[in-house]
């Protein structure tokens, strides 16, 4: 995945989950670079990911 904030690309395995500041809980990967707070990759994309490499680029998101 990539950081929607500082640009760093790397594994979800690799970010943070579940900081315990949100209220409800965590369901974001913070970013093991700058600690921005990423939402989870849908597993739409994930598929699409493993079908066609992981040089697929999505736009959008939060």
């Amino acid at each position: 995945m990539i950081c929607s904030f500082c640009g760093y690309e790397f594994n979800e395995e690799d970010g943070k989950k579940g900081c315990g500041g949100c209220p409800g809980g965590c369901h974001n990967i913070h970013c093991p670079r700058c600690n921005y707070k990423n939402p989870l990759e849908p597993g739409v994309v994930k598929k699409l990911k493993k079908i066609f490499g992981k040089d697929i680029k999505v736009k959008g998101g939060t």
